[in-house]
């Protein structure tokens, strides 16, 4: 036995009792309604908040010719009116009750997902039974919402990557529904009426086709008998829908070439890849991490590829080379993506690539490597589920896939796979007469029109009223002298380290100006086991951080240009020449007090040091042109606020709400819901001790920025002309106490938050939280919105000649 497989031996022994997830998906219910819908129930009262997750086997594989996109412009209708919940209210209320809500449309599923404090599962409930049966689909909001879905479809169109993904999987399937766009083109989108929609409502959402998962602080019988109640009265009429696996069997490799803008070459390699109901899914999951690295098996995770690491058979092949390999419900791909500079040999990185995989089906792997890979791929099932959130989405996802039962099973499955699985799936899926190759490379004409293409995960938001209370989560933390909060945490076995440096520092794991401006921010996460290296690994990586000097070049990008604009508004600030942490969080699974003593010998004592922020004057409204075409175009807005530590920045907090967030608020009921104009609306409160920032980030379409420009100084204007009444007030602060409740649950949102709060308004329980926000009154919030309204306005411009973009009434006063 090598001193390597002695090692991996005794790390497996370590981790065993760890790599069972805190949350134990076995632990299950799973119940069938009469009328066919499929209920998911996860006991789990570590935190008082519930996640409901609602999956329907349907996707953009069911789209039909000439409608590609069609689920997915379904999906931006569910978010509109029902019968119990007009206008916007399935997405409103849940925000209103300080919930998090999101929706998505992918190749198999059209799901959302919605975390809310325990006290309002009915509401999410409700909110589900009405979307599945009751939806009205007012042919009105056709119109506004094909904008909306334009505008999120052209998000992407700049992006050569997303671009050249599509063609690839359009390549690599010559008839199955998996080579469709889901987020569709131009003109399927606008070829979409309201019957299309009402014909896929009612062809593919019912009982049959539903998937409810629910987790968190809940009875599970009480759930159970609420849901029939809510849902069993449903017909079961919708089918879900598997299309024939008819592809035709051609052999030899297929191949796709682009040219346009990009200064490196791109390339995406896929090869056929098992579902994951097969049997070949475990030892592909492990062939996965043989080849590059372990995503795991969330969709949500994923992020469009994994970087190969160290060791593994494509390392060292291109600098950013990754791997892609999602749960599907039939065959899908097994994708392989990077880039080399533009005058690389694409023949050698193709062979690079080939070989490396070939090997692996030479022979069989060493036991050595095949134990590592499958702790790797345990490693990431951990982090794969940290939340009752994540818990809602994976048993839902793989219950709508058709593959629950693999799931639950997977640790095991994954243990039992040996050496020659690993062989035999190599040879049968990695051959190069099977593969499909895609380059895009530099056109030596210039850019080319845009493509409109891509698809991502739609996010959504919210309204409603009535006075705040705020019920206490069960979070225990100590605060020791040295500025240093350890949280004990139930929910997962990870744990995380983040600590926050005074100045602006760069280095592997650094985020310069996060949480707030003049700060650094670094994280680090593992299991607990790797708690020691975490914190040496932490050391280091203080010890090698420089001071930020380089200014970032002027994006092309307009979202990124917006960004720029809003950095350049605080005033830069010395780094001291020997970074030293301020702050540090830890969120685990242990007694706090077995980390302090860790934390103070290998990181010493924090600080405390919290640099004050301050703004430099406005320069007034300003018009940025971008010389490149642009899919997509930018507004802006920065008006000065206080600093998140004073007394004066909750009443802020709450008129930036009832303003805009995320879809919502008024400039996102009238510009997003009404008209059309945008997709998606950034709004933040940026800032730190002494000074802050509110700020919106709107993309926008070319032909609608002028018009999106003078709805946002029209809405400004009304803010203050119609100011918010106490209902509207009411809603803000309920909002706010219950994000307070329900936002962070992983252990890295954990002390995301707590850095965030350290570096602002200062640490606080929940209690004295709800106390500052309940004491805010009507009078103080009207107070702050002149200064909230007299901000400067922002438009991005590109291609073309420049023209002013800004409303008649403002003149740009900086070019």
């Amino acid at each position: 036995m090598t001193r390597l497989l002695q090692s991996l031996l005794l790390l497996a022994l370590v981790l065993a009792p760890s790599l069972a997830h805190a949350i134990d998906l076995k632990k299950t219910r799973v119940t069938h309604l009469d009328n066919g819908l499929t209920l998911l129930i996860l006991e789990e009262h570590a935190l008082p908040v519930v996640s409901v997750q609602m999956a329907y086997k349907t996707g953009g594989r069911n789209d039909p010719e000439g409608r590609m996109g069609l689920a997915h412009f379904f999906e931006h209708m569910a978010f509109r009116s029902s019968k119990n919940f007009p206008g916007t209210r399935l997405a409103s209320d849940i925000y209103a009750v300080g919930g998090e809500w999101h929706g998505y449309t992918w190749i198999d599923i059209i799901t959302f997902f919605a975390t809310a404090p325990k006290g309002d599962l009915d509401l999410l409930l409700r909110i589900e039974a009405d979307r599945l049966g009751r939806l009205k689909m007012d042919p009105n909001d056709v119109e506004a919402e094909t904008g909306a879905v334009i505008s999120e479809m052209n998000g992407y169109a700049n992006d050569p990557s997303t671009i050249l993904f599509d063609a690839t999987l359009a390549a690599a399937f010559q008839v199955h529904p998996y080579r469709k766009n889901t987020i569709g083109y131009k003109a399927d989108v606008d070829a979409i009426i309201h019957d299309d929609i009402v014909e896929f409502y009612k062809s593919n959402i019912g009982p049959k086709t539903a998937v409810l998962a629910v987790a968190g602080d809940v009875d599970p019988d009480a759930v159970e008998a609420r849901v029939k109640k809510l849902f069993g009265k449903f017909k079961a009429n919708a089918e879900a829908q598997l299309p024939p696996l008819s592809e035709p069997n051609i052999q030899g490799e297929k191949r796709v070439r682009l040219e346009g803008d990009v200064d490196q070459k791109l390339f995406r390699i896929a090869y056929p890849a098992p579902a994951a109901s097969s049997e070949d899914y475990p030892a592909f999951l492990v062939l996965q991490a043989l080849t590059g690295a372990s995503s795991g098996v969330s969709f949500l995770q994923n992020d469009w590829g994994t970087p190969v690491t160290q060791g593994s058979a494509l390392y060292g092949i291109a600098d950013d080379l990754r791997t892609w390999f999602i749960p599907t419900a039939q065959p899908y791909v097994f994708l392989i993506a990077g880039s080399v500079d533009a005058d690389a040999d694409e023949t050698k990185v193709e062979s690079a690539i080939q070989t490396a995989l070939e090997k692996l089906a030479a022979k069989p792997v060493s036991d050595d490597r095949i134990g590592a890979a499958k702790l790797q791929v345990l490693r990431e099932l951990v982090f794969d589920v940290e939340t009752t959130e994540d818990a809602a989405h994976q048993l839902a996802f793989f219950e709508a896939v058709g593959a629950l039962d693999q799931l639950l099973t997977l640790e095991d499955r994954i243990d039992k796979v040996t050496p020659a699985d690993i062989q035999r799936v190599a040879k049968t899926y990695l051959d190069a007469d099977r593969r499909t190759i895609g380059w895009f490379v530099q056109d030596d004409d210039g850019a080319p029109e845009p493509i409109l293409a891509g698809e991502t995960i739609a996010s959504a938001s919210a309204r409603t009223g009535e006075r705040a209370t705020a019920e206490t989560a069960d979070y225990r933390f100590i605060e020791t002298d040295n500025n240093t909060v350890i949280v004990p945490s139930p929910l997962s076995s990870t744990i995380s380290l983040h600590v926050l440096l005074p100045g602006v520092y760069d280095c592997e794991v650094c985020a310069p100006n996060d949480p707030a401006p003049g700060m650094t921010s670094l994280t680090k996460n593992g299991l607990l086991q790797e708690f020691d290296v975490m914190l040496h690994d932490m050391q280091a990586a203080i010890a090698n951080a420089n001071p930020h000097l380089t200014p970032a070049d002027d994006s092309n990008d307009p979202y990124a240009r917006l960004e720029q604009l809003f950095a350049l508004r605080f005033a830069k600030s010395e780094s001291p020449e020997k970074a030293a942490p301020a702050f540090i969080a830890v969120a685990g699974p242990t007694d706090p007090e077995d980390y302090k003593k860790a934390i103070e010998h290998v990181l010493g004592d924090a600080i405390g040091e919290r640099p004050s922020v301050s703004l430099t004057p406005s320069t007034g409204d300003i018009h940025v042109h971008i010389p490149d075409e642009k899919a997509q175009l930018a507004v802006g807005y920065m008006t000065a606020a206080p600093g998140l530590d004073t007394d004066e920045a909750m009443a802020w907090r709450l008129a930036l709400y009832m303003f805009a967030h995320g879809y919502g608020g008024r400039l996102g009921e009238e510009a997003i819901s009404n008209q059309g104009l945008a997709y998606y609306i950034g709004a933040d409160y940026r800032g730190g001790k002494g000074a802050g920032l509110i700020t919106l980030n709107i993309g926008v379409d070319p032909d609608k920025q002028q018009a999106l420009l003078k709805t946002l100084k029209a809405e400004l204007a009304r803010f203050q002309s119609e100011p918010p009444d106490e209902a509207e007030l009411a809603e803000a602060k309920r909002h706010l106490i219950g994000r307070k409740i329900s936002a962070a649950q992983s252990n890295e949102e954990i002390t995301a938050a707590l850095a965030l709060d350290w570096a602002g308004p200062g640490l606080t329980t929940i209690e004295e939280y709800a106390a500052a926000v309940n004491a805010v009154t009507l009078d103080q919030l009207r107070d702050v919105l002149p200064a909230f309204a007299d901000g400067d306005i922002i438009a991005i411009s590109a291609g073309g000649e420049k023209q002013d973009r800004l409303p008649p009434e403002t003149s740009p006063k900086r070019e």
